[in-house]
């Protein structure tokens, strides 16, 4: 094997641990290919991207300029130029993003590209000129469903809902996780366009299909959800705890039924239900019946394998709900350093 070849293969099996969620291993094998040519576009390009992973985006954009600089045709580089650009500096990405557009001789690259350069444009807050760039796939033969989905959302994103629910209804006959998001889009999309009623008929049809559906990939124990919700309520000050004395946090898969035709989303994480603390009168009348609810079901599945991401979205979810007993909004709540 040659020396080109060699490094090829690392940088293969750096990608592919990255894939894995391995970054070590993936550091590992990109040290090894940086040993043969530490200036090769495809070891700068994805030490940009272990850069950005790490948090150094200043680096990641140093790295990537220079990959662009040593391979301005290569369409990978510049996609993942484009991409790691979206996080600072949206124009930039427009401009890698239309440059891998120009080049790309495969569907898959020129997709990557179109969407990049759409959610570039969506950054700026420049929907019609999103809407411009996706048109790139108004013919495009894409039969992935996470690639339709993701089309279906930047659409969504560029203020234009019926295209988007057009794309989704590609997937909602199926029986799957992907029929469950199209119809979660779908419900998305009628509310953008102010139809409640078929909102709601999309939210309830993605209950029943979530519902059916397996065991999230991580499950957490009830034991060790009480632990992170105890956790996240001692964060609190002492007079906040005496007024949740009598707010008792309800744990359900899923927000029910009743609730979802009622308009809410059947893919809330947590949910106060009740009247805030500020609106209760003092005077006369009953107790106002307050509840924080938790949708283990659902925070399960928006973190997918991440056990510390869970933690962590419980107890967002925990302090947010809180939040709003007290009439607070999040930006009240980011005052207080309880976001």
């Amino acid at each position: 094997m040659s020396r080109s070849e060699r490094l090829l293969t690392l940088v293969e099996a750096a990608i592919s641990r990255l894939d894995d969620g391995d970054i070590e291993g993936a550091e590992q094998k990109l040290a090894q290919a940086a040993r043969i040519d530490p200036q090769h576009p495809d070891v700068l390009s994805l030490s940009a991207s272990i850069a950005a992973i790490n948090g150094d985006l200043e680096r990641a954009l140093e790295l990537v300029a220079k990959a662009v600089e040593r391979a301005p045709e290569d369409v990978g580089v510049l996609i993942n130029a484009a991409d790691l650009a979206l996080l600072a500096d949206p124009e930039i990405a427009i401009g890698y993003a239309r440059r891998a557009a120009a080049a790309v001789d495969e569907e898959d690259q020129l997709i990557a590209a179109v969407l990049i350069l759409a959610e570039a444009h969506i950054a700026l807050e420049q929907p019609a000129a999103a809407r411009e760039a996706l048109t790139e796939l108004s013919s495009s033969v894409i039969d992935e469903a996470a690639t339709i989905l993701d089309v279906a959302h930047a659409h969504l994103a560029a203020e234009d809902p019926t295209t988007a629910e057009l794309w989704l209804r590609r997937l909602a006959s199926a029986d799957d996780d992907a029929a469950a998001d199209a119809w979660h889009g779908i419900g998305q999309c009628r509310e953008a366009k102010g139809d409640k009623d078929g909102m709601i008929a999309a939210w309830l049809e993605t209950r029943r299909r979530d519902a059916a559906l397996p065991p999230p990939a991580l499950v957490i124990s009830d034991d060790e959800l009480e632990a992170v919700v105890t956790a996240a309520l001692e964060e609190l000050p002492e007079e906040v705890h005496r007024h949740l004395a009598n707010v008792p946090i309800l744990v359900d898969d899923m927000p029910a039924e009743h609730l979802v035709q009622d308009g809410w989303d059947p893919r809330l994480l947590g949910l106060f239900e009740g009247t805030p603390l500020p609106e209760q009168s003092t005077v006369g009348g009953g107790p106002s019946v307050t509840t924080i609810h938790l949708y283990k079901r659902n925070l399960e599945r928006y973190v997918g394998d991440d056990k510390d991401a869970l933690a962590e979205e419980i107890r967002i979810t925990v302090l947010h709900e809180t939040a709003h007993y007290f009439g607070l909004d999040d930006e009240a709540l980011a005052k207080l350093g309880l976001d």
